[in-house]
Parts: C-alpha cells; sequence; structure tokens
C-alpha cells in the first residue's frame, strides 16, 4: 500500500476509537493482524438466533443440545424465529397452522431450556413465501386484509411472550414494500403492546431501515444486518474493519434521527470465499473459507464493541436441528472457526446479567 494511500485512509478512520491503531496497521501491511480475540462490551447483546422450519423441532433433543453449545459459548441471549407463510407477494392470508410453523408447546420448551442456562430469549416473527420469493417484495392486494391476517398471527405471540418472560418481541421482519401503510403498522404495535410489557422492536433490512416510519413507536431500531463489507475475497480483518467505518456513520445517524438504540437483529457471513463481499446472497454454492467467515465474525464483534448505541447483535444462525460443522458452507458458526471466535470473544468478559441500553 503506497504511503498517500495509507494517509487518506487515516484521516477518514480517526473519526473513530479505533482510528489510529487501525490507519497504523494499514499503513505498515499488517491487515490479516491481529490473531487476539476480538474486544466485546459485557453490556452488550451477545447473541445467537435458533432456527427451525418444523412444528416440533424446536423440542428435539437435538434442538436442546443446540441451546447447550450456545452457553458453551458464552452467548447472554438466544432469538427463536417463528414463521408463517402465505403463498405469494400479493395475497392477502398469512398461514400459522401449518406444520412448518413451530407449535407454542415446542417453543416454550426452547424457552424454558434457555432461560435455565441464563440466556435471555427473543422471539423474531417472519414470514416466508411458498413461492420462494423475498418478504421484502410481500405487497398484499388488500393490505386491510393483510394487515387483519398479520395481526392474528402476531397477537397469540406477543401473549406468548409475555407468559413465558421473554425479553424482546420482533413483531415483524424485513417487510420492506408494506411501509407505505405504516398508520396499519402503528396499530400493529399499539396491539403488541397491549399484550406484551417487554421490548419491541421490528427488524428492518439493512436497505430499508432509513425507510421505516414508526421507528419512534418501538423501543430500538432493528436491522438485519447485511451490509457488503469486503470487496474481495480473503481480505484482512482490519480491511474488513475498515469497511465497517462508513456503515456505522450511517447507523450512527439513524440512531440519531430516531432517538432509539440499535440492535442487529441478524447478521450473518457464510462460510465461503468472498462472503463479505454479498453476506445476503445465500444457496449452497461458493468454495468452503472457515477462516474468511471467522475473520469477518471477528471484525464484526471488534467494530461495534465501543459503540454505546448499538446494543448487540444476533448472529444468523444456529439450527435446532444439530446441522453445521466444518464442511458445512451456510451461514451457522456452529463447529467452525466462526464459532471460536465467538466463544474466544464472549468469554473474555463476565457475563452481567441482562444487557441493558
Amino acid at each position: 500500500m503506497n504511503l498517500r494511500l495509507a494517509a487518506n485512509r487515516s484521516r477518514a478512520l480517526e473519526r473513530s476509537g479505533q482510528g489510529l491503531l487501525l490507519a497504523a496497521m494499514l499503513a505498515c501491511g499488517c491487515e490479516r493482524l491481529p490473531t487476539r480475540p476480538a474486544v466485546v462490551s459485557a453490556n452488550q447483546v451477545h447473541g445467537v438466533t435458533l432456527v427451525d422450519w418444523t412444528a416440533g423441532g424446536y423440542a428435539s433433543a437435538s434442538s436442546t443440545n443446540a441451546i447447550d453449545a450456545l452457553a458453551q459459548i458464552h452467548a447472554n441471549s438466544m432469538a427463536i424465529v417463528i414463521t408463517a407463510y402465505q403463498t405469494d407477494r400479493g395475497a392477502n392470508e398469512v398461514r400459522s397452522d401449518g406444520p412448518r410453523t413451530p407449535s407454542r408447546a415446542a417453543v416454550r420448551q426452547a424457552i424454558a431450556r434457555a432461560q435455565a442456562l441464563g440466556l435471555d430469549v427473543a422471539l423474531k416473527l417472519h414470514i416466508d413465501l411458498d413461492d420462494g420469493s423475498w418478504r421484502g417484495f410481500i405487497a398484499p392486494t388488500d393490505p386491510v386484509a393483510w394487515f387483519a391476517s398479520y395481526q392474528r398471527f402476531m397477537l397469540p405471540w406477543a401473549t406468548f411472550a409475555e407468559t413465558t418472560g421473554v425479553r424482546e418481541f420482533v413483531i415483524g421482519t424485513e417487510l420492506a414494500s408494506t411501509l407505505g401503510e405504516a398508520e396499519r403498522w402503528r396499530e400493529t404495535i399499539r396491539m403488541a403492546r397491549s399484550a406484551f410489557p417487554g421490548e419491541l422492536l421490528y427488524a428492518a433490512s439493512w436497505d430499508e431501515a432509513a425507510r421505516v416510519p414508526f421507528w419512534r413507536d418501538l423501543d430500538g431500531v432493528g436491522i438485519d444486518f447485511y451490509f457488503p463489507v469486503a470487496k474481495r475475497a480473503d481480505p484482512g480483518r482490519f480491511e474488513v474493519l475498515a469497511a465497517w467505518q462508513p456503515i456505522l456513520d450511517r447507523l450512527n445517524v439513524l440512531h440519531r434521527q430516531t432517538g432509539k438504540n440499535i440492535l442487529l437483529t441478524e447478521i450473518g457471513y457464510r462460510s465461503v470465499a468472498g462472503a463479505g463481499m454479498q453476506p445476503y446472497q445465500g444457496g449452497t454454492s461458493g468454495t468452503l473459507d472457515l477462516a474468511e467467515q471467522g475473520d469477518l465474525y471477528w471484525a464484526a464483534l471488534q467494530a461495534t464493541a465501543d459503540k454505546s448505541w448499538i446494543r448487540g447483535m444476533y448472529w444468523w444462525n444456529w439450527p435446532a436441528d444439530g446441522s453445521g460443522g466444518p464442511l458445512n458452507t451456510d451461514y451457522t458458526p456452529r463447529g467452525k472457526t466462526a464459532s471460536q471466535e465467538l466463544a474466544a470473544a464472549w468469554g473474555q468478559v463476565a457475563l452481567a446479567g441482562r444487557p441493558r441500553e
């Protein structure tokens, strides 16, 4: 790297608390360092999202083992995904009575296990589409009917969250094409508050968050964080950390505009080469690269640790069926270098009970 480029990058990075160290490392060509665990804050959410798409999977023996493993890597929080379905993006009915939506009995068992291990729990509502479209494209032809159907799905889970001692309830996820119905969303938020006294959040997609009109009606800003943080495969740790800096600036603007702290309700990278270039891109293709996934985890933890307005993050994902391991190229860190990064970073701090803003 030439010295002029290093100097330019240095000036930009000095705005953050890590800027001087980062600039020095870039200037000397030491981007792959350090090898020490990321520094994290004990007051943040150190979370992972437990996932399953069956009625009883959250009550299985493999799910119990998965939750135990989360405690072993020093997580202090666990999110549970609750998925309902609709036929296509224009459908006006949300279905939650089929075999792919988890039963309350199964979710109750998973919550009890997590709480027994000292983990806080969040419930996160998702809608998946039968035709494989992304939920961000959902645009019902009859918004009145769709919101009524959605509220029939949401409200019993809000009540369930209250009775089971859940800390956070995410009332919706990545429903960008419904944001024009702001008053119907506010009505949905009021209904949720009538049933659940804990923290209410909405999880916006990374490219949707700045357009959400009802942040002030909620207790925080939730973002499913899939911002690109690399321009090439196998970037160095400090190269990724540098890429985080302008993103943090954008998030801080949103924090100041809304007056709310930010929780990364999802963040994740596949264990493949180039995972930081398009983190939102799923699928099964790609060359296995456990080390790159681990580097991306390190940078995310390090970048957000000293930001008091970031409440923490939930990593995507931790399958209740026990899948993962060193040959898996999907998002889960389980059994991979990335889980070692989490364990090393989170294990450095004494868990101080419930995270606080």
